[in-house]
C-alpha cells in the first residue's frame, strides 16, 4: 500500500485522524485543520499524487501527516488501509468520510453502472472505514465518526446524473445515527456535516469563476462558502463529547430563510 511512517515518532501523538477523500477541496482543508490542532493525519485519496501534496503541504507547516491510497468502496482495501494505521500507530481516534464520486458522470456509463459506483463509495464506503475502525475506537473508549453528507441529501436534485448522489447523501444520515446509537456506551460519537455550495479546486475547474460568482449572490449569509467553513464544523465535532447522532448545515443559511 505504500504507507511509510518509519521517520515519524508515537511518542508524543495526541490523536490519530483519518480522512478519506483528502487528496483536494473539502477532505483537504479538513486535513489540515486536524492536523494543526495536534493530530496525526492520515490523507487518503485514490491518486496518491494528490494526497501526497496534501501532506507535503502539511509537513510544510509544522504538523504530522502520511498518505495512504485506497478505494474506500473495496472492503479489502478497507481493512488494509485501516490495518496498517493501526499496526504502526496503536490507535486510531477520528475517521472522517469524504470520499466521494459526483456528477459529471464518465461517458459511456449506463444509469445502473453509475449508480452503483456513487452508492459504493460514498455510501458503503463510509460504511466499510466506519466498521473497520469501529474495534479500535471500541478498544480505547474512544472514536469521533463524522460523515461528510451534503444538503442534497436532504433537497434532492431532478437531474438523472444527481439522483444517486442524492440518495447516497441521504443515506449518510441513516448511517449517522445509527452508528451514533452502536457507540453510545463505547466513548464513539457519530455526527454529519452536510456542506451546501461550497467553493473548491473542483469547482473552478468545472464551472469557471464568472459561474461561482453568479453562484454565491445565491447564497443568503451572502458570500460563498469555503473548504474552511467545513473543516471548522468537523474540528468542532472532534472536540464535542455529549453531541451524537446529529447533523451540522454549513450552508451560508439556506435553511433560515424561506
Amino acid at each position: 500500500m505504500g504507507l511509510d511512517f518509519s521517520n515519524m515518532s508515537t511518542q508524543f501523538i495526541k490523536r490519530v485522524a483519518l480522512i478519506t477523500g483528502a487528496g483536494q477541496g473539502i477532505g483537504r482543508a479538513i486535513a489540515q485543520a486536524l492536523a494543526a490542532d495536534g493530530a496525526v493525519t492520515v490523507v487518503n485519496d485514490v491518486d496518491r499524487a494528490r494526497a501526497e501534496r496534501v501532506v507535503a503541504e502539511i509537513i510544510a507547516a509544522g504538523s504530522q501527516a502520511v498518505a495512504i491510497v485506497a478505494d474506500v468502496s473495496r472492503h479489502e482495501a478497507v481493512e488494509a488501509m485501516v490495518a496498517a494505521i493501526v499496526q504502526r500507530f496503536e490507535r486510531l481516534d477520528i475517521l472522517v468520510n469524504c470520499a466521494r464520486v459526483e456528477p459529471p458522470r464518465p461517458n459511456g456509463m449506463s444509469d445502473d453502472e453509475w449508480w452503483d459506483r456513487v452508492l459504493a463509495v460514498d455510501l458503503k464506503g463510509a460504511y466499510l472505514c466506519a466498521m473497520a475502525a469501529w474495534g479500535h475506537m471500541q478498544r480505547h473508549q474512544f472514536g469521533r465518526v463524522i460523515n461528510i453528507s451534503s444538503v442534497q441529501g436532504v433537497l434532492g436534485k431532478a437531474d438523472d446524473e444527481w439522483i444517486a448522489y442524492s440518495c447516497a447523501k441521504a443515506g449518510m444520515f441513516g448511517l449517522t445515527r445509527s452508528l451514533a446509537q452502536r457507540g453510545m456506551r463505547q466513548g464513539i460519537t457519530a455526527n454529519a456535516v452536510a456542506p451546501d455550495y461550497i467553493e473548491t479546486e473542483v469547482m473552478q475547474a468545472r464551472w469557471g469563476q464568472k459561474k461561482l460568482d453568479a453562484m454565491a449572490t445565491s447564497v443568503p449569509i451572502g458570500r460563498a462558502g469555503r473548504p474552511d467553513d467545513v473543516a471548522d464544523a468537523v474540528l468542532f465535532l472532534t472536540q464535542a463529547s455529549f453531541i451524537t447522532g446529529e447533523t451540522i448545515f454549513v450552508n451560508g443559511g439556506r435553511f433560515v430563510l424561506p
